[in-house]
Formats: structure tokens, C-alpha cells, sequence
């Protein structure tokens, strides 16, 4: 599905897909295609990770959206560096920044998954001794999926290997993550602990001994090309408060930092960006899309002690990630993930909110084909409040919205109805609105109707989308995508 918009300068101008390969589906033929997991095996055909990423690079070039980071970027099941180099040099071709996803001590390296020098099973199996020890038990053993990052071999190999992933790809920058709650209980390890804050959360520290090699090396990097986008995830969000669970395992995408500001911030030379996490930033309840109407900052954006209106991160320079409409995140209200619904509340949300604590960008995941009237709902709505942050949902409706269709008030006709129907407030005089632009929508479909132009098509499937959601009828298998 294509969108010719015309896109000014973004506000929030560091804005990012994130993605994992084996999920990402926009071609839907593939008999490999999984809608879920992690660490999982591509079950894809090769041919499929290109095509996957061509229609999603597409789509960004038309939003307006800087870039998209991939893991699993480097595997051999689909085609190695072959095909990575034909994603990457595609995405640079569209103006798209492709940022690999790296594991510094664990999530597979720089090159995820392979017999590759650069993947971190293939370099513990020539440097055994440099696996980290994952467990306080006595005489626990050494792993071979994480390194040691205190072992001087590391060092040098990531150091190496983060070098020949910008030598060798046309990429536009990378996203960095050391394991989540990465620990390793080496005795080198541990020491490091003595000479560092007492109240600073245990998995900063370690995040300051598996990213400094990285970043040090990203510096000089970066000064040749500052356009590159060199995120790191901080797996929580920049309210300083006390974390939650137990200290070195705290859940995941916890709000709070544990302290004011983490020790790494003092270490590092080169910060990067990092990329914290918003998830259980924004509201627990996601603000109603009425509120957003005709308010650019309703007040229920604010009522949320998960988020105070003044903070703003420690870092030097942010972006923020949200997990919501991802396989990532589950309603308080249903069992399964809100990978398939519609949230352009929390987008809206999440955009002003950054927007408005300094941060340079925000970023959703883009698994899910435009095919998927709400997964194209939450594109759009990601393109134009990265671009105007500020603007109310009318505003998203005739600008963004009005430029699919065609027609200004046709788009502000459809978000005003998506904000009646999540009310509840739906009367016969919008369902007859509905109606009538369906029926004018359909008659693309009618028999002997002349050639259909691709913008055409796409109106229809928005106006049948919003039609058979009033009806309460969807014939769509959300499975299978």
C-alpha cells in the first residue's frame, strides 16, 4: 500500500521502526511466516527477507521515517551477507537509514546468526574462556551464548567486528543492546562493582563495561558521518525512582531508573544515543482518541505519575521506544499481545510527551504489512506526530489522512468516526456516513468498473476496514499476518 505524502521537516527527526526479521511480514506467502517469539529461527526463504524489507523500507520512505533497525540483520538462513548488503544498499537508495541490530556480550553479535567470525557462538567456540559466567553458583560454568566483557579478548574481537559491519554495509547507523539483565559473576567481573557506585542499579553498571568498547569505537565513526543514528537500549524508562523487582533483575521496561542519574553517563566518552523505554512510561489506560480531537495536550496526557510533565533524560542525547502494537506488550484486559490493535492514542501520546521532555525520536515496531488497516492506521498516525508532535487528531485526519484519500475533510470525516466508535458513541447518522462512503469506496469492485487507480484501492480498504468494524463483522485471520 503506497503513501505519497508530503512530509516537512520532523520534529521528532531521529524516528525508527524496530524490527526482528523472522516477524517482519509484509509479504504474507511465505509458508516460514511466525508472528511471534524470540531467538527464533528464520524459517523464511532468503528471497523473503528482501522482499520483507524492500515493502517495509518503501512504506518509511513515503512516511518520512529516518530509519529501521533489524535484528537478526546478519544470518546465513537468508543469505547472509549477500542479502544484507542488498537490504541495506536498497535502504539507502530510498533515503532509509537500515540499523542492524548488535549484541555486544550476548544476542548473537554483531553478526547474529551463523558460522561467522563475528557471531558470538562462533567466537566461544574458538575462545571458550571468554564466556561469561551467568550464575553465582559455585563452580558454574561458563556460557557459550555470553562473553565475559571484562576478558581482554572481547574487547579486541567486538572492537574488530564493529569496525567490518561499517566497512562492509551501506547502514546508516546501529542499535546496540548487551542482553537485557546481562550479568557475569567472573571474579574480574565483580571486582569492577567495588569502585562503582553503591545506589547505582546493578545492569547500568554492566551496560558501562559491554557498550564502552562499541561506543568508543562508534565515536570516531560518527565524526565522519554525523548523520548515523548509534542507539543503545537502556531497557527502562528516565524517571528517577526506585526500580521494580529485585535489584539486578528488575522486569522488563520498567519506568524508573533507581537513581537520578546513572554512573555510565559519567564513564562514557561517547553516549551515543540512547534509547530508553517508554512502555510503562505512557499511561496504563491509553488516552481516549476524543480527548486528542480538537486538544493538542488534553489534560489526561499529564494525569500520570508513571511520567511527570518536567523530567527529561540524563543523557546527553534520547530516543524513546514504545512496545505497544507489538507481540511485545499485552492489554491489563486481554491474554493475548496488542500486536494487531489499533493505537494512535498512544502513539500521539508518546510523540508529544518526548517531544516535549527533548528527546530526539520515537520508535514503534513495523512488523505487520500496511495491509492491516490498523497497522497502517498506526503508520500514518507515527508519520505525522513524529513530524507535528503538537497537532490534534483533526489535524492527523486532514493532513496525513486527507492526503490518502484525496480529500481533507474526507480524512477528518474518518478519524472523528474512529473517535465516536472507541466512545461508544456512534449514532445512525454516522453509521449512514459510513455507509454512504463505503458504498462510494466499493464501487471499484462493481463489474465492467473502469481501470482502478492504486489510491483508489487504497480508500476502499480503509472505508471496508471502518464499515464491517462498525457492523462487528471482520473477515480478516490476524494469524496469518
Amino acid at each position: 500500500m503506497k503513501f505519497n505524502l508530503t512530509r516537512p521537516k520532523p520534529k521528532l527527526p531521529n524516528s525508527y521502526f524496530w524490527t526482528w526479521d523472522h516477524s517482519t511480514n509484509w509479504a504474507l506467502d511465505d509458508p516460514g511466516l511466525v508472528n511471534f517469539g524470540s531467538w527464533n529461527k528464520n524459517l523464511k526463504k532468503p528471497e523473503t527477507f528482501i522482499e520483507d524489507y524492500k515493502r517495509l523500507i518503501d512504506t518509511a520512505s513515503d512516511l518520512g521515517i529516518k530509519g529501521i533497525i533489524i535484528w537478526g540483520f546478519l544470518r546465513d538462513s537468508h543469505g547472509g551477507v549477500d542479502f544484507a548488503k542488498k537490504v541495506a544498499s536498497y535502504a539507502k537508495s530510498k533515503g532509509v537509514a537500515i540499523l542492524p541490530g548488535v549484541g555486544t556480550t550476548h544476542y548473537g553479535g554483531v553478526y547474529y546468526e551463523g558460522q561467522h567470525k563475528y557471531n558470538i557462538n562462533s567466537f566461544l567456540r574458538e575462545h571458550p574462556e571468554a564466556g561469561a559466567i551467568t550464575s553465582k553458583e559455585v563452580g558454574a560454568k561458563r556460557s557459550k551464548d555470553s562473553v565475559c566483557p571484562s576478558n581482554p579478548l572481547f574487547k579486541e574481537w567486538i572492537e574488530e567486528a564493529f569496525k567490518w559491519l561499517f566497512d562492509e554495509f551501506e547502514i546508516g547507523g546501529c542499535n546496540i543492546e548487551n542482553g537485557d539483565f546481562f550479568s557475569c559473576y567472573c571474579d574480574d567481573c565483580q571486582a569492577q562493582k567495588e569502585v562503582w557506585p553503591k545506589s547505582d542499579p546493578n545492569f547500568f553498571r554492566y551496560q558501562a563495561l559491554c557498550n564502552k568498547p562499541v561506543l568508543d569505537i562508534a565515536k570516531g565513526i560518527v565524526d565522519k558521518d554525523p548523520d548515523l543514528l548509534m542507539t543503545w537500549a537502556t531497557y527502562c524508562g528516565f524517571v528517577p525512582e526506585k526500580l521494580e523487582g529485585e535489584p539486578d533483575k528488575p522486569e522488563s521496561y520498567i519506568k524508573g531508573m533507581g537513581t537520578d542519574r546513572p554512573e555510565i553517563f559519567n564513564q562514557l566518552e561517547y553516549e551515543g544515543i540512547a534509547q530508553w523505554t517508554l512502555t510503562r512510561m505512557v499511561r496504563d489506560e491509553e488516552i481516549k482518541l476524543l480527548d486528542f480531537l480538537d486538544e493538542k495536550r488534553p489534560q489526561s496526557a499529564y494525569d500520570n505519575p508513571s511520567w511527570p510533565k518536567d523530567i527529561r533524560p540524563p543523557s546527553k542525547r534520547s530516543t524513546g521506544f514504545v512496545h505497544q502494537g507489538s507481540q511485545w506488550d499485552y492489554s491489563p484486559w486481554e491474554t493475548k499481545s496488542t500486536r494487531y490493535n489499533l493505537f494512535i492514542g498512544r502513539i500521539k501520546e508518546a510523540c508529544l510527551r518526548s517531544y516535549e521532555a527533548g528527546l530526539e525520536g520515537v520508535s514503534i515496531h513495523g512488523e505487520l504489512t500496511s495491509r492491516h488497516i490498523p497497522a497502517a492506521l498506526n503508520y500514518l498516525a507515527f508519520s505525522h506526530f513524529t513530524h507535528w508532535p503538537e497537532d490534534t487528531l483533526r489535524d492527523f485526519g486532514k493532513k496525513t489522512l486527507g492526503q490518502v484519500f484525496g480529500d481533507e475533510k474526507e480524512g477528518e470525516d474518518y478519524v472523528e468516526l474512529l473517535a465516536l466508535w472507541e466512545a461508544n458513541k456512534i449514532t445512525q447518522k454516522e453509521r449512514d456516513l459510513v455507509k454512504a462512503r463505503y458504498d462510494k469506496a466499493y464501487e471499484i469492485i462493481v463489474p465492467y468498473s473502469k481501470d482502478v487507480e492504486e489510491d483508489q484501492k487504497t480508500r476502499f480498504f480503509f472505508w471496508n476496514w471502518l464499515y464491517r468494524l462498525l457492523s462487528g463483522f471482520h473477515g480478516i485471520i490476524e494469524s496469518f499476518i
